[in-house]
């Protein structure tokens, strides 16, 4: 009897790409942890609890290298909890780059990571494979349409697929039937993260290239001399007076004349990625030159900041790291097991 169409899709879907598509899901779980693995390998990564001083922290990473330039001090790629030291991301005289690891509870230097972390390091595998070129960004993100076809070609094979929330796998059978049940048990339990996971990689592929949703930031003073802590301490409290109650998570200097200082930091809405709420400061007047607000950007641009807390699972701290690692090992297991 021939099979339907759907189990035919399906299998052309997850068959033929299982290997590869098990591939970037175990890559991608392990790097949703992977500061949290630094934690628990690297003495230095953890910080002590306190009010972060971010001038008296950005002194002390231009101490470490007073020949050096600071580009940035705060999270960025790294969660903001209170066990994570703040990194400073330092250019030195002979062009290359370090980051120094300053523990926001004392403001002391505790390390300094050069070169790859292992962070970076999962977080490059996963995103683009090391490959040359743009080549396995594409490769990786356009999987997001076989895994969507792979969700909806399953839900379609599978009639009542809620009925199978509770079903137990038949141990007793054979390694094909009891494999088959637990493919079938953890595709119903994991339908909500699949679907995210397949939508947003499908939004990284068309925002390379096709959607520019971003507003550009104001056009500020070019930045000549590198600042001190009392002018980072300065451009904080401006950013706190427009935004009361803003969460600083980072500081930026401008990469380029023209860009202004970034006052970064949480302020009243969730679901958003750390930059989202930002003050935008001119660099030698230290006066205010814009803000950008979760709240009163337009719903596209909101969900350009919203697609990476969903694809990572940070957006509620370590609880839903651990969440997406529970599930990203589940869909690790049903390309396998498919």
């Amino acid at each position: 009897k021939p099979r339907p169409i759907g189990y035919r899709l399906h299998k052309l879907f997850g068959l033929h790409l299982s290997l590869f598509l098990a591939f970037v899901c175990l890559t991608g779980t392990v790097a949703t942890v992977a500061h949290e693995i630094e934690w628990l390998l690297l003495p230095e990564v953890r910080a002590t609890e306190g009010v972060p001083r971010w001038g008296a922290m950005w002194d002390a990473a231009r101490a470490a290298h007073p020949d050096g330039w600071v580009r940035d001090l705060g999270p960025y790629d790294r969660s903001d909890a209170g066990y994570f030291a703040k990194v400073a991301t330092v250019a030195l005289p002979d062009g290359r780059e370090t980051s120094v690891l300053v523990d926001p509870g004392t403001s002391r230097v505790t390390g300094e990571q050069r070169g790859v972390t292992f962070h970076s390091f999962m977080r490059g595998l996963h995103y683009y494979l090391f490959t040359p070129g743009d080549w396995g960004f594409y490769l990786v993100t356009a999987l997001g349409l076989p895994l969507l076809g792979s969700l909806v070609t399953g839900l379609i094979v599978y009639k009542r697929f809620w009925k199978g929330l509770w079903r137990r796998p038949r141990l007793e059978r054979g390694a094909r039937t009891w494999l088959g049940d637990l493919h079938r048990l953890g595709a119903v339990w994991s339908i909500p993260f699949v679907l995210i996971i397949s939508l947003t990689a499908v939004w990284y592929l068309l925002e390379r290239d096709l959607l520019r949703w971003e507003t550009p930031p104001p056009v500020a003073a070019p930045l000549r001399a590198q600042p001190d802590g009392a002018t980072v301490e300065r451009w904080v409290a401006t950013a706190q007076a427009a935004l009361p109650g803003l969460h600083i998570t980072g500081v930026s200097l401008p990469w380029s004349d023209g860009d202004p200082v970034i006052v970064q930091g949480k302020w009243q809405a969730w679901l958003v990625r750390e930059r989202t709420n930002a003050a935008y400061i001119d660099p030698v007047s230290g006066k205010l030159l814009g803000l950008r607000n979760a709240h009163e950007i337009a719903g596209t641009e909101r969900w350009v900041h919203t697609a990476d807390p969903l694809h990572f699972g940070n957006f509620a701290g370590l609880p839903s790291k651990l969440l997406w690692l529970v599930l990203g090992i589940v869909l690790t297991g049903l390309a396998a097991t498919g």
